[in-house]
């Protein structure tokens, strides 16, 4: 091989590994996107948590809130008046009446975590989803559990079944598809 063959099979090589250098590294400058399952789960934790936050956390509770992030099917006014978001509203604030009896009662602030965000299969009586784990806890009290099931509206999640986790799963570290499966 003479000099000019070997200079232009070195530039070819070098070229080469290069171009498989340049391919396999990523640039600085382009934030990675979050995979369309991970933005999903955000925003299921998301929605749980403003949900329990509304239902549980304040008092009396926000029912506006509640009701907006419910389907039509969850909304306890679905049979009188198919669910619609003003008769929600008003069922929810005739609900929590009974919270404010008491205006000097006062509660340890409510942490809530929400876990186990996890695909769900239809029922009989809920579509397909997604389920999770609600923990609340107030300090000085016991924590209790809820199980959410959350169902694709649109662009948004909206929650279409609530269940207390109660004392039948106490001790189970991921409830969420038995007892989905078990309240219809």
């Amino acid at each position: 091989m003479n000099s000019r063959t070997r200079l232009a099979a070195a530039a070819a090589l070098t070229a080469t590994a290069l171009g498989a250098l340049a391919a396999c590294s990523s640039s600085d400058d382009t934030p990675a996107k979050p995979s369309a399952s991970a933005d999903a789960t955000a925003r299921v934790k998301s929605t749980a948590t403003t949900y329990m936050q509304a239902w549980m956390a304040v008092t009396p509770s926000d029912g506006r809130t509640m009701c907006t992030l419910e389907t039509a099917a969850a909304r306890p006014n679905y049979d009188d008046d198919g669910g619609t978001l003003k008769g929600c509203i008003a069922q929810r604030q005739q609900d929590s009446a009974a919270d404010t009896a008491d205006p000097s009662s006062t509660h340890a602030p409510l942490t809530i975590k929400v876990s186990n965000v996890q695909d769900v299969p239809a029922s009989d009586t809920h579509p397909a989803g997604k389920g999770v784990l609600a923990t609340l806890h107030r300090t000085g009290e016991k924590p209790f559990r809820y199980v959410l099931r959350l169902v694709k509206d649109g662009d948004e999640w909206r929650i279409e079944q609530k269940n207390d986790v109660g004392d039948r799963y106490a001790h189970t570290a991921d409830p969420v598809a038995a007892v989905l499966a078990q309240m219809e």
